[in-house]
C-alpha cells in the first residue's frame, strides 16, 4: 500500500464544518483561507466520530476512502461509501457527510486557480470541463459510481502519498509537483471512466444546464426537508413550474419529490440514533414527524428495524471495533 495511507496528516488548519449540536444547524458555506498561497490541502481523517452537517463551500474537494464509511449526501443523492469509493464535489454544491471510528478518508480540496491558474471561477461546469477536461469527474459525480478497482486504488493511493509528502515539503517546486500529480491522478481516471462519460453526454446533454437548477433544488430541499414543504411552495422557491421540478428530480434522484423528502428525513434519523443521546421521539420530532407511531412505521419500513433496534445495533459495533479501521490492505 502506498506510505500515504499509514501515516496521520494533521490539516494546515481546522476544517471548517462544525457538529450538528442543535439539531437544527442553518445550512452553511464555507470558504478556503486564502491569506497563504498555494490554495491546496490534504489529510488523512480517521479515528473520529462526526456528523458534518450539510454545507457547501467554494472550493473543490475529493473524498477517497480507506474504508467503508456511513452514508454521504451529495446534491441530492445518497451513497455509501467503501474501500476504494471516491467523491467529487465541486464548489457549491451542498452535501453532508458522517464519519465513524471506523472511517479512513483521505480528504484533499482546491481553488481552480491552483490546478488551472489564470481560468476564472465563474464558469459554468459544462464550460469548465471543455477549459479542463480533467475536472469532469466533478461534473458526473451523481452519475457514475467512483468505486476504484484494485489498480485504480493503489495508482491513486500513490498519488496521494506523493501530494502529501510534497505538501508537508518546503523544498523548490514542491507544489508544482503537488499540482501535477493531482491533474495526473484526475486526468488518469478520465480515461477509465471515458466511456461512462461519452454515454451520459449523449442520455444527458442538458447537465450543465440543469446544474444550476439542481444546485437550487438541493439547498431549499436540504434547508427545508424537516418542516416538509409542499410542492408549490418548492417550485415557487426554485422559480420552477411543478411539473419541471418533478421531472429533474425524477431524472437526477430516480425518486419522486415526496419520497425524496421521506429518505432525506430517515437517513437524518440515522445520523441522530448514533451521534446523539435524544429520545426516539425527539429525533421523530426533529426530522420533521409530529406522530410517532408514523415515524416508527417510516423508519421501519425503510430500515428493515426500529429505531431503537438500529441505535442498538450501531452502538454494538462501534463498541466492538471503535479503532479498528485498516482500510484495504497491502
Amino acid at each position: 500500500m502506498a506510505k500515504a495511507v499509514n501515516k496521520k496528516t494533521a490539516p494546515p488548519r481546522p476544517d471548517p464544518a462544525e457538529e450538528d449540536r442543535a439539531g437544527t444547524a442553518p445550512f452553511r458555506s464555507y470558504a478556503l483561507d486564502r491569506s497563504d498561497s498555494p490554495r491546496f490541502h490534504i489529510r488523512l481523517v480517521e479515528n473520529t466520530q462526526r456528523l458534518y452537517p450539510a454545507h457547501k463551500h467554494d472550493y473543490f474537494q475529493i473524498l477517497y476512502f480507506l474504508s467503508d464509511s456511513p452514508a454521504i449526501r451529495i446534491g441530492l443523492t445518497s451513497h455509501k461509501p467503501k474501500a476504494g469509493s471516491t467523491y467529487f464535489i465541486a464548489p457549491m454544491v451542498p452535501h453532508q457527510i458522517r464519519f465513524d471510528y471506523a472511517t479512513r478518508c483521505i480528504v484533499a480540496y482546491f481553488d481552480l486557480d491552483f490546478l488551472r491558474p489564470g481560468i476564472t471561477r465563474s464558469y459554468p461546469m459544462a464550460e469548465l470541463v471543455r477549459l479542463a477536461p480533467e475536472l469532469t469527474p466533478f461534473a458526473w459525480q451523481n452519475h457514475v459510481n467512483f468505486d476504484l478497482d484494485a489498480a485504480q486504488s493503489e495508482r491513486t493511493e500513490r498519488a496521494i502519498g506523493a501530494m502529501i509528502d510534497q505538501h508537508r515539503s518546503e523544498r523548490i517546486g514542491a507544489m508544482e509537483i503537488v499540482r501535477a500529480e493531482l491533474t495526473l491522478m484526475l486526468a488518469t481516471l478520465c480515461q477509465d471512466y471515458e466511456a461512462d462519460f461519452a454515454e451520459l453526454s449523449r442520455t444527458l446533454p442538458v447537465v450543465g444546464r440543469d446544474s444550476g437548477h439542481m444546485r437550487r433544488i438541493a439547498e431549499f430541499i436540504g434547508e427545508n426537508y424537516t418542516r416538509g414543504p409542499s410542492l408549490d411552495e418548492a417550485s415557487a422557491a426554485v422559480c420552477l413550474s411543478k411539473s419541471r421540478l418533478c421531472a429533474l428530480i425524477r431524472q437526477y434522484t430516480g425518486t419522486s419529490f415526496q419520497v425524496l423528502i421521506r429518505e432525506m428525513r430517515i437517513e437524518d434519523a440515522r445520523e441522530r440514533l448514533v451521534l446523539t443521546d435524544d429520545t426516539i421521539g425527539q429525533i421523530a420530532y426533529r426530522v420533521g414527524y409530529n406522530d410517532e407511531k408514523y415515524f416508527l412505521r417510516a423508519f421501519k419500513s425503510s430500515a428493515g428495524m426500529t429505531p431503537s433496534a438500529y441505535r442498538l445495533k450501531r452502538a454494538t459495533e462501534n463498541r466492538a471495533s471503535p479503532e479498528t479501521a485498516t482500510g484495504r490492505k497491502s
